[in-house]
């Protein structure tokens, strides 16, 4: 059997990435950064200002080419707790990733980027219930030109795989729900479509709310979907009041629960942020429905979740990375090892 310690993975060897799927993180300044970031989320045409990130360079970034089976997101803006990138092998910063935790296939239950990381500027812990590691947050203020900001998102997380022989139950179903939140004007609105349930593996899941879930394991089993995550939620609208010529901000933060292990991440549909008058009460699942962005004239594009309208990110300043202080120790989780 496996272990992961508080100590972090070594480096491992990967298979190719899947053939079309690409990532670029905040460390490729030269293409890559808040304003950039925060500009392909809202589009062209919206007003954009004052973005910022928290977390390591390679926690931040975007994505594309991602499968596009039924109302998954293909392509957009990525946060992590784990790398968007895969290691680089004679880079010392990169000893704690052992793949990227986003682009396919699924050739691992166990994908961690563990950067020792505690620092909590979203307040996460709080969502969480526990103390939480590897937080990545993006935030930007975005003017209103309707009465309500719809922004679209997905969950993916290798928490949905089972543990070990002895204790197959799932990791999210025995408390590892790393936290996701989606902040408009200070208000949550990272819920379960309907609910005021906070989305997460726990929540949504092949037997909570499963009709926004895709299950990419089975058992102690990688599935076939070509992307990374052991389960991954449909796209899923965060919605707030707003008021036209108004400046919204937005915080999207997540974070590792309990220990740094096991990433998750949170995906930000190309141009996925539109305004409207008339609020969304139809979402669409896994399967069914368009998950169409409302408002073309703000800033959004009305195609369907895999083909939205390419984007040029503009360049800005990032923000520089802090030192972490040392954190608690974590209690090491035991894995079954996966088959070749």
């Amino acid at each position: 059997m496996l272990a992961l310690s508080a100590a972090g993975p070594a480096v491992a060897a990967t298979a190719p990435n899947t053939a079309g799927q690409s990532t670029a993180s905040l460390r490729d300044t030269s293409t890559v950064s808040a304003q950039s970031l925060a500009q392909m989320v809202a589009g062209p045409k919206a007003t954009v200002s004052n973005a910022s990130v928290s977390g390591k360079d390679v926690q931040i970034g975007t994505v594309k080419g991602l499968p596009g089976d039924g109302n998954a997101i293909t392509e957009g803006v990525a946060l992590s707790t784990g790398s968007l990138i895969d290691p680089d092998p004679t880079a010392d910063s990169d000893t704690d990733i052992t793949r990227s935790a986003v682009l396919g296939p699924n050739d691992a239950l166990d994908t961690t980027g563990d950067f020792g990381v505690t620092e909590d500027p979203a307040g996460l812990a709080k969502v969480a219930g526990t103390d939480v590691y590897d937080e990545a947050v993006l935030e930007f203020d975005v003017t209103a030109t309707s009465s309500n900001i719809v922004l679209y998102y997905s969950l993916g997380s290798e928490e949905y795989a089972g543990a070990t022989k002895g204790t197959p139950a799932s990791w999210q179903s025995r408390g590892y729900k790393d936290p996701l939140s989606i902040k408009v004007n200070g208000t949550e609105c990272a819920h379960v479509p309907g609910t005021q349930t906070a989305v997460s593996a726990a929540s949504i899941n092949d037997s909570s709310n499963a009709d926004y879930y895709t299950a990419n394991v089975s058992g102690h089993t990688p599935g076939r979907i070509p992307v990374e995550f052991n389960g991954y939620t449909s796209a899923l609208p965060c919605q707030a009041a707003t008021a036209p010529g108004q400046k919204v901000h937005v915080r999207v933060a997540i974070a590792d629960a309990q220990d740094g292990q096991l990433d998750s991440t949170v995906l930000l549909r190309t141009q996925g942020l539109g305004f409207t008058d008339k609020p969304i009460t139809d979402s669409c699942t896994a399967k069914a429905g368009t998950c169409d962005i409302p408002g073309a004239d703000n800033g959004s594009s009305k195609s369907s979740n895999g083909k939205p309208q390419p984007l040029r990110p503009a360049r800005a300043s990032r923000a520089s990375p802090t030192t972490a202080p040392p954190r608690p120790p974590q209690e090491p989780r035991t894995l079954w090892p996966v088959c070749p």
